[in-house]
This record gives C-alpha cells, sequence and structure tokens, in this order.
C-alpha cells in the first residue's frame, strides 16, 4: 500500500484549523460580553433511510453510509449537488470544462454509471445509464444520502458501486421565504427564491432558480483555447404533502431543470479544441407521488408512483457528429410493506413495475420492462445488535432474469455504545444501457448484464460524549462481465474485469462550541485485471477537510479541502494533482438580511479533471440573502 503523500495539502490544513480559532479569540477579546454564538450543525443527521428501505438509526445500519443534512448544505452554500459530493469518502468527482459540462462520480473505484441516483425516490439515468449531475441544483434539497457498496439488492440495476439519494425539502408550519442574489467571476449572476409552509396536516416547499455564467473555454485554456462557453439554466421544484385517514400521509414532489450550454469540439489527434457553434439544450423532469399508511399495528403500507425524464439535443452547423437528439423516459410504479413479525425483527417485502425508454433519435427507439420483487428482514438484539439479510429478483424483457442478496451488521458495544463495529457484504448488477444494446453497428443485443461482489468492514469510535469521533472502513469490489468496446468484433462487448480496494478513515471534532471539524482520507487501489493498470480517473490517494465556525453571533464561514493525488487517464499518462479551497463567509446585518462571500479554488490551482477540459481556477461570488422566518 502505497504511502500518501502531500505537502500542498498541510499548509492547507493549517489554514482551516488556525483561521476560525484566531478570529474568534480576537473577537472574544475585544467583545467579552457577547453572547455565545449558537453551535454549528452536525453534519451526520441521526436517521438514515437508504441503506435500509426503512427510517433506521445512524448507528444501527452496518453499510457505510453518509449523510449531507440541510444545514450544511445551507452553510456550504453550494449551488451544484456535484460540488457537495467532492467531500464525501470514497467518491471521486469527475467534470470538465465547467457549469453545464458533463460531470459524474466514481464511488469507490466503480464506474461513473455504476451509481444509482434517486431523487425523491425516483430513479434518474441517461441512455448510456450514467446520470449526469450537471443542472442538478442544490435548491431545496432537504438532505443527500450516499450509500457505498453493491445495493442492487435494494434498489436493482446501477447499484453496484452505491446509490446516491436526494430528497426535496418538506415544509415548516407557519410561513418562510428565501430570496437569494449573487454575482461575481466568469461574469456569473443567479438569482434563488424559495418558500415554504405549513399548518395541521398539510405542508409545502417550492424553489425557483436562474443560473447564468459567461463562462470559460469548455477546452483546456491552458491548451491555447480561449473562446467563452456561455452556459445558463433554469430549474424549479416543488413538494406537497398531507395527511388523510388520519394517520395516512401524501407527498407530491417535482423537480425540473433546463440548461443550455455552449460546448466545444473534439479534433482527433489533439484533443478538445474550441468550436464556436456548438451548442447543447438539456431538460430534466422528475416527479413522485407517494402514499404510506398503517393498516394495521404490525404492518405499514407504501405505495409510489414516479417519471423521470432527461432529453438532451446538440447543434452545430460546422460538425456533424456535434448534432445529436437522445432521451430517456421511465414509469414505475412500486408497492412496499413493513411488517412487524415480532420484537426486534421487521420484515420490508415489495413488489416494482418499470418501463423504460431509451430514444436516440436517427439510430433506435426501444422500451424496456422490468418486473422486481424483494424481501429484506432486519433483525436486533438488546439494541445491540443489528443485522440485516435481503434477496431481490429482478425480470428484463430485454436480457433475461437476474438475483441479487446482501447482508449487513452493526454491532454496539462499550459505555454508551461509544464502539460500533459494522460491515457488509453484498451483490450487484448494471443491465446493459440502450447506447450498448441498440446503437447502430456498435450495439449488441446479446449483452449480459455486469455483476460484482463486494465487501467492507468498519470500526467506529466516539470520545468524549460526542465531542469527537472517528472511524476506518476496509472495503473490497469485484466487478464482472464489464462491458466495454470490443476491437475484434467493432462492438461492445462483456470483456473486462476489475477490482478496488482500500480504506476510508473519517474524524470528527468538535473541540469548542462555535467550531467544528470533519476530515475523511481514502486509499483506493484499482485495476483492470486484463492490463494490470490502474483505473482511469480514479485517485488512489484522496483527502478531504470540512471546517464550519461561529466567529460571533454575526459572523460565520465554512471551508472545504479537496486533495487528489495519483491518477492516470484511460491511456496510462499521469492526470494533475491537486488541492481544491474553497470559502464562504456570511455576515448577518440583520436576522433577515445577510450578505456573503464566496471563493472558489482559493489557492487558483490549475489542474484538469478530466484530461483537455477546463476545471475553475479563482473564483469570487459576492451575494445577499433575504429571509422572512
Amino acid at each position: 500500500m502505497s504511502r500518501f503523500r502531500s505537502r500542498s495539502a498541510v499548509p492547507i490544513v493549517l489554514i482551516v484549523l488556525t483561521s476560525p480559532l484566531a478570529s474568534s479569540a480576537v473577537l472574544a477579546q475585544t467583545s467579552a460580553s457577547a453572547p455565545k454564538p449558537p453551535a454549528p450543525p452536525t453534519f451526520q443527521e441521526e436517521m438514515v433511510v437508504t441503506a435500509n428501505l426503512v427510517e433506521s438509526p445512524a448507528d444501527e445500519v452496518g453499510s457505510s453510509v453518509t449523510v449531507i443534512g440541510r444545514d450544511e448544505i445551507e452553510r456550504r452554500g453550494a449551488t451544484s449537488v456535484l460540488d457537495l459530493l467532492r467531500t464525501v469518502p470514497g467518491l471521486e468527482v469527475s467534470q470538465g470544462g465547467g457549469a453545464g459540462t458533463v460531470g459524474g462520480v466514481f464511488l469507490r473505484g466503480a464506474n461513473s454509471n455504476h451509481t444509482l441516483v434517486l431523487i425523491d425516490g425516483v430513479r434518474v439515468e441517461g441512455t448510456s445509464a450514467a446520470f449526469d449531475f450537471s443542472g442538478l441544483r442544490a435548491d431545496n434539497v432537504e438532505r443527500i444520502e450516499v450509500l457505498r457498496g453493491p445495493q442492487s439488492t435494494l434498489y436493482g440495476s446501477e447499484a453496484i458501486g452505491g446509490v446516491i439519494s436526494i430528497t426535496t425539502v418538506q415544509g415548516r408550519s407557519g410561513f418562510h421565504a428565501d430570496v437569494d442574489g449573487r454575482a461575481g467571476s466568469y461574469d456569473s449572476h443567479e438569482l434563488r427564491a424559495s418558500a415554504d409552509g405549513g399548518g395541521d396536516g398539510w405542508d409545502y416547499s417550492v424553489a425557483a432558480a436562474d443560473e447564468r455564467t459567461g463562462g470559460l473555454s469548455v477546452a483546456s485554456d491552458q491548451r491555447g483555447n480561449l473562446e467563452k462557453d456561455p452556459y445558463t439554466d433554469r430549474s424549479g421544484s416543488a413538494r406537497a404533502g398531507f395527511r388523510f385517514l388520519g394517520d395516512g400521509r401524501a407527498d407530491v414532489t417535482f423537480r425540473r431543470f433546463d440548461a443550455d450550454a455552449a460546448l466545444d469540439g473534439f479534433t482527433f489527434g489533439v484533443g478538445p479544441t474550441d468550436d464556436p457553434n456548438a451548442t447543447q439544450r438539456r431538460q430534466v423532469s422528475v416527479g413522485s407521488l407517494r402514499l404510506a399508511k398503517p393498516l394495521a399495528p404490525w404492518w405499514n403500507l407504501h405505495l409510489t408512483v414516479s417519471a423521470a425524464e432527461d432529453a438532451t439535443q446538440g447543434k452545430d452547423p460546422d460538425t456533424i457528429f456535434n448534432n445529436y437528439d437522445f432521451s430517456t423516459r421511465l414509469r414505475a410504479a412500486k408497492a412496499q410493506s413493513e411488517i412487524k413479525l415480532g420484537a426486534g425483527n421487521d420484515l420490508v417485502a415489495g413488489l416494482a413495475s418499470e418501463r423504460r425508454e431509451g430514444r436516440n433519435r436517427g439510430s433506435y427507439d426501444q422500451s424496456l420492462d422490468v418486473d422486481s420483487a424483494y424481501l429484506q428482514d432486519n433483525w436486533s438484539w438488546r439494541s445491540r445488535l443489528f443485522l440485516t439479510a435481503g434477496v431481490r429478483h429482478d425480470r428484463y424483457s430485454r436480457f433475461g432474469n437476474e438475483t441479487t442478496w446482501r447482508t449487513t451488521g452493526s454491532w454496539l458495544a462499550g459505555p454508551g455504545a461509544a464502539w460500533k463495529l459494522h460491515g457488509s457484504y453484498g451483490t450487484g448488477f448494471r443491465g446493459p444501457s440502450f447506447d450498448e444494446l441498440f446503437f447502430p453497428g456498435l450495439g449488441n443485443t446479446a449483452l449480459r448484464p455486469e455483476t460484482s461482489r463486494g465487501w467492507d468492514l468498519g470500526v467506529e469510535r466516539r470520545f468524549g460524549n460526542g465531542i469527537a469521533s472517528a472511524g476506518v472502513t476496509w472495503f473490497s469490489n469485484r466487478f464482472d462481465d464489464l462491458i466495454n468496446f470490443d476491437f475484434s468484433t467493432f462492438t461492445f462487448a462483456n470483456i473486462q474485469r476489475a477490482s478496488s480496494q482500500g480504506i476510508e478513515a473519517t474524524l470528527s471534532l468538535q473541540p469548542r462550541r462555535d467550531l467544528a471539524l470533519e476530515a475523511s482520507y481514502t486509499y483506493d487501489e484499482t485495476e483492470d485485471l486484463a492490463t494490470g493498470r490502474p483505473l482511469a480517473r480514479r485517485p488512489r490517494n484522496r483527502l478531504s477537510l470540512l471546517a464550519t465556525w461561529d466567529a460571533s453571533e454575526r459572523l460565520r464561514g465554512t471551508a472545504s479541502v479537496v486533495n487528489v493525488e495519483d491518477r492516470i487517464d484511460a491511456d496510462g499518462t499521469r492526470m494533475d494533482a491537486y488541492t481544491r479551497v474553497d470559502l464562504r463567509v456570511d455576515y448577518s446585518l440583520r436576522s433577515w438580511l445577510q450578505p456573503y462571500l464566496m471563493i472558489g479554488n482559493l489557492l487558483d490551482q490549475r489542474y484538469e479533471e478530466i484530461t483537455g477540459y477546463t476545471s475553475l481556477g479563482f473564483s469570487a461570488l459576492v451575494g445577499l440573502r433575504l429571509r422572512y422566518l
């Protein structure tokens, strides 16, 4: 196992640790009589939903899961979900060219199309099965859960590496409104507005945003590409809920974004290059209706119907292959029962049916039906030992059946359950995408699903009544029958195998009431088992830090640091190591008026997340937020 080396990360750690301490000390000397500021928010929510299909306390969950809660989302002020994911252990973000360009994630070394993305429980994906995070904003998001390891037993295809679940804000009682505007570098400006409220038995939340940037060159400006590629997006989201029949609950959710981006081209033998006429429009809509009703003291029933559409059109009068029109549609229905079998024994059983449609204009227009059944037993003993075991069967109309299984465990030990030992083992699969099956001349209808098996084992320890906690998790994944382009047949084929293994270490520390620190380090040793090379764009070493501090009742700040090292590209060339620092400082002039400053890439690191494409340099945004509480 190679040793982590980073000279650049050391001074950044000192900046993050010492700046809030120094500012707090100065303010304490000049305003000793000022009331104490509120404690920074806790970054780990108490309850987890995705790991066991039902709401469960985090201590009872055997899987590795990270939760980004509403407090953290608001304090960091990130526009996109992708930027919030950068500090998650075991997860690498890959985006080149700035806002509006394709963005994906690699979770524990898995491919970008091995992570299932759910928005309010609705599956979203493109014709390649990978979800493009560009355009997915963090507005009106209540929480993000990242579940690592094979999860097909719970969620079916695409959940080989894990699941990212995004949940819309549920309204609070009364009426609350928020208007937020910001402007700054790269001729960027955006305006956001939201409102939520509720009364006896009902609630709602709505949000809308408009973002525009004069941009930068999508093709790497370090390689002489200087043409600016502007980007705009318009987005909206809503959630409404109400009680029915006493203890029943209904929720309707909807989210949509519409984005226009100027893109660049690709010159063979050179790489990405300026293209003044290449443009793209993308529209994504996601909606769901969920009903929950206890039918007996021992039986809860959940019914869900949902729909999603992702459509992308590219236009370029000069280059024919920059013209495209493809889309996916999904319609789904699911019924899930939670049955109490006895003290400490709950059974989750479900049936689901999906209709997936994929279209690439001029190439194919196809559909795929999926029927699924699953069971999971959640068992506990003396509030110390928590075990789960589950199985799932999926029937696909195009390539047959697939059965997966998973088991997890969590054991709490020591006074106050200060120690937690957790682990999981599971299998996963990904069905061939529409492009892989049907793209003219390249598709192969005889493809088999990709499969995986993986396990993790970890230990966590809490200190000082929650003042500090630390954890280490060892993980290993094996991927078989991976689909890649076969140059011997010039079609897609199940020809690749790969592995990924390593450790995830986390540290949480709150040394003072007004200061909280989160740190994680991931070591990931990936290998293409045919070539012996590491998998492309997966860093061997990754370090992240997140700090929040309240310097006074009015002044507070948040800083994040991400250090990435030891990556190669698909051709084996070494990629840039980099350290990215993002900072936000808020000042409350009034309870309802809050100016703020956001700085991205504070050190102005010049690097490429994807070879040949620009990554944002130093940027500064000044904003003003008005709130009606």
